[in-house]
């Protein structure tokens, strides 16, 4: 078996999965989360990086204390303990999601086992060399012996190895991985969360968007909820439903697509050759495919490509190759959203339609899909609630006390 322990330097894995779990929330644990919170604010090279930067502020100490109350007023006097050694599995398409789930299964005082992507990534490597640093210092000892991130090609023989430690198996990266590695037996009582492949869309409400008194800042909240990942992420919109009558969600379009395509431009944003090619042959795709008619709107950029719908039958969550391919639909009331959502949709993000109107659409229509509706801007915000799960609560065992 040949895998490298990337961080911390000289770690025995046999050693760590045999120490005793932390307590939820320790004070070890909130030390070394705000450590790595903190530098990565404080350090330049990560301000390229804004989704890091997000993740920074997530992790900030008055945020975590924060989770901490939430997480004792769920627990109330029962006994919560982490389950023993979790093991990670991170998406290549989004390397540093696996820092959400590493830390908030460690701040329940999990030890944790993290296989990131063997592919090079400069960005993970500046942010694992920070966590290297902050590891080796010596008041991080307790934290620093109860992790591990590794690095392997696939292969079934080592993950089976950190899937036989494990009391926890975490698998990130779309159905086909899943799939995969559900084939990688787990112990008998060991637990599992998977993240499948998600489809996420806006939803706009043409009226609301034309009157809203700042709509540069709109465009700009919608862009980092689509570009930050290259729209790789789970939670980034792909598709732009728009609610309203006909003339005037054409008058909204047009300057909510040039507004984002001047910002596009702005940001300098540049993509691989290829993925333009890749855009074109799914506008075509589609095109090909559907039932009903289907018109593919040319920008003077390849910024940005709109493939405006007439049928939600004509949806394609497969074929998106995301770097600012858009789906567009438009409805004429907000109750026709339910022909749209399926079961494999995660996030909406919106603009132009109120909150009140939004409950009542879930509570009448209960969809089989969507976990989270949240504003522009807030697409990528991680919360520790997630796909259904509140991870806190399921990185934790119960202990049943009922002696009097």
């Amino acid at each position: 078996m040949e895998y490298k322990i990337i961080a911390p330097k000289g770690t025995d894995i046999d050693t760590l999965a045999s120490r005793r779990v932390l307590p939820p929330f320790a004070e070890p644990v909130l030390a070394f989360v705000d450590a790595v919170s903190a530098r990565i604010l404080k350090d330049p090279r990560f301000k390229q990086y804004p989704e890091l930067m997000a993740m920074a502020f997530w992790m900030r100490r008055g945020n975590i204390v924060k989770l901490k109350a939430d997480f004792e007023s769920k627990r109330g006097s029962r006994a919560w303990l982490g389950r023993g050694v979790v093991f990670h599995i991170a998406p290549a398409n989004v390397d540093t999601i696996f820092v959400y789930s590493w830390f908030l299964s460690m701040l329940v005082g999990n030890i944790n086992i993290v296989r990131v992507s063997s592919q090079a990534d400069e960005q993970l490597d500046i942010l694992l060399g920070v966590i290297n640093e902050i590891a080796r210092e010596s008041t991080h000892t307790e934290v620093r012996d109860r992790f591990a991130i590794v690095r392997y090609e696939h292969n079934d023989e080592i993950t089976g190895y950190f899937s036989s430690l494990c009391h926890t198996r975490v698998i990130w990266g779309g159905d086909e991985t899943i799939r995969k590695i559900r084939a990688v037996a787990l112990g008998p009582s060991a637990t599992e969360l998977v993240f499948a492949d998600k489809f996420s869309f806006a939803l706009v409400g043409a009226r609301g968007f034309l009157d809203h008194d700042n709509k540069d800042r709109l465009i700009e909240q919608f862009y980092n909820d689509s570009y930050w990942f290259n729209q790789k992420a789970c939670s980034s919109p792909r598709m732009v439903v728009w609610v309203g009558e006909e003339s005037t969600v054409n008058d909204a379009r047009g300057v909510f697509w040039s507004l984002l395509e001047t910002l596009a431009e702005k940001k300098r944003l540049g993509f691989a050759p290829a993925l333009a090619i890749n855009k074109l042959i799914a506008e075509c795709s589609v095109a090909i495919g559907a039932k009903d008619l289907v018109t593919i709107e040319r920008h003077r950029t390849s910024l940005v490509n709109r493939v405006i719908l007439q049928s939600a039958a004509d949806i394609n969550r497969e074929l998106q190759c995301g770097g600012g391919l858009f789906y567009e639909l438009r409805i004429d009331s907000l109750d026709r959203l339910a022909d749209i959502v399926r079961d494999k949709d995660q996030t909406i993000v919106t603009c132009g339609i109120n909150r009140a109107d939004l409950a009542d659409f879930v509570r009448t229509t209960r969809p089989a899909g969507v976990s989270r509706i949240v504003p522009f801007g807030e697409a990528l915000t991680f919360s520790a609630v997630w796909d259904g799960y509140d991870l806190l609560r399921e990185f934790c065992r119960e202990v049943d006390i009922t002696v009097r």
